[in-house]
Formats: C-alpha cells, structure tokens, sequence
C-alpha cells in the first residue's frame, strides 16, 4: 500500500503584521516557536519536508548591508542552515515590500538529527536596484525528538526596519 502523506499548514499565519525589527545585530524576524515550529517527532523521519513563505514591508534610512540566516532552532542561537552573503540593501525606502520563500528537508533523525535548507529573498529598492539573496544549503543539527522550530535571522547594518505581515509554515508530507 503507497504511503499517503498530507500537507498541513504546522501553524496559523499571523492575524495582524508582527513586530517590527529595527535591531543592527541579528535578530529574529518572528517567534519560531509560534509561526515556524516543528512539534516534537514531526521530523523524526527521513525526507520529511517543510516550506516557509513570509512577506512584507521594509524600510531603510540609507545604504547598508543585509544578511539572512536561518537556523535549525528556536533561536539565533542555533545551528545555522547557511546565512545569505552580505548584500546592499536598497538604500533610503519606505515601506518596500519583500518577499521569502524556503524549503527544509530532514535527512537525518535522533538526538543529532540533520536538516538542510535553501530559500530566497526578494525586495525591490529604488529604479535601478533590485535587492535579491539567497540563503541556506548547509546541513544543520538539531534533535528531532523535542519540540523545535526554524528560526529567520535577520542583520542590517544600518537604521531600518522590516515588518513581517504574513508568514505560513507548511509540512508537505
């Protein structure tokens, strides 16, 4: 008999847009816990797949540098999945809308269970400067006998914010 796996959103998307980020130093774009969790033996099989899909608006006061990390944890903490090189972000915006999509697939299950990852992130900036990065492609650990979740870390280096108004988390099977 052929398995049959279901897709199933892990998670509610948020009702209202979460809070704004506005830190320089690595900071979660939202709580992993509530928005991208992984419940406790969710993952404990190899080849379980998960998709985030997040978006919203972003402004920046000038020029900087941005980098996305996701991480196989609850915090920023955790294991890292691979950070997005440091790219320019779109210089003085207000409210940019942004997009990011990722696929996670385990490999691995147990106390040292692996997951790997790789996502994009797509924002426009002014006329000329388009502002894309991707991100991922490094296997993490992580125990897939406990409660988890992916975290999205976000660095800017200069004064901005961003805003995340949607985010779904799905296991595709």
């Amino acid at each position: 008999m052929a398995r049959q796996y279901f897709m199933d959103m892990l998670a509610e998307p948020p009702l209202a847009n979460l809070t704004a980020v506005t830190a320089t130093s690595e900071t979660a774009l939202w709580s992993a816990a509530t928005y991208t969790p992984i419940p406790a033996l969710d993952a404990n099989r190899p080849g379980k797949a998960y998709m985030l899909k997040a978006g919203g608006i972003m402004s920046f006061a000038s020029t900087g540098s941005l980098t996305i990390t996701p991480r196989a944890g609850l915090t920023v903490a955790a294991n890292t999945l691979g950070a997005s090189s440091a790219r320019t972000s779109p210089g003085a915006t207000t409210n940019q809308p942004w997009f990011m999509e990722m696929i996670c697939v385990i490999r691995t299950t147990g106390t040292s269970g692996t997951m790997v990852a790789t996502g994009g992130f797509q924002t426009n900036g002014t006329a000329t400067l388009d502002v894309s990065a991707s991100f991922g492609g490094t296997s993490a650990t992580f125990d897939t006998t406990v409660a988890s979740g992916v975290t999205i870390g976000w660095t800017l280096s200069v004064a901005g914010t961003i805003t995340p108004m949607f985010v779904t988390w799905q296991a595709m099977n």
